[in-house]
Parts: C-alpha cells; sequence; structure tokens
C-alpha cells in the first residue's frame, strides 16, 4: 500500500523535503514511527496530521492512495 506524505512549514524544512511516497504502513503511528526514524529532526517537532485534508487525532487506518499531510501549528489571532 502506498500514501503520500506531505510536509508543510518547518516540517518540510526538518525533514528537507516537502513530499515522499512510503509503503506498506496500516496507520498512522506505523507511519509516524516510519517518518520519525527517517527523518529525525521531525521527532523534535510539533505537529497536526490530517488524513486526505481532514484532520485527524489518534490513531487511524491508512488506505491506498490516502494522502497524509504534517502540518505545524498554527498560529492566529
Amino acid at each position: 500500500m502506498k500514501v503520500t506524505v506531505k510536509f508543510f512549514g518547518m516540517i518540510a524544512e526538518a525533514a528537507g523535503i516537502n513530499s515522499v511516497i512510503v509503503n506498506d504502513v496500516n496507520d498512522t503511528r506505523e507511519l509516524v514511527q516510519f517518518l520519525e526514524t527517517g527523518f529525525p529532526k521531525i521527532a523534535q517537532q510539533k505537529y497536526a496530521i490530517a488524513i486526505n485534508k481532514k484532520s485527524i487525532k489518534g490513531n487511524m487506518k491508512l488506505s491506498e492512495g490516502d494522502e497524509v499531510a504534517l502540518l505545524p501549528p498554527f498560529a492566529g489571532g
């Protein structure tokens, strides 16, 4: 199974890339583990996760072709 992961803001800076295709992960917990191992600077960042443009909380199952975004904290006023 392939999912596309997009990095934004300081998460992209920490990863050194804007996106990556990841194979053989079943859920967001496995994906985060894979990404933080491959891109150790990401582990030092705070970020939210969205799947197919919907923010999630906790562990979620992934499906073939999902688009996952790692989003830096938002500031607003």
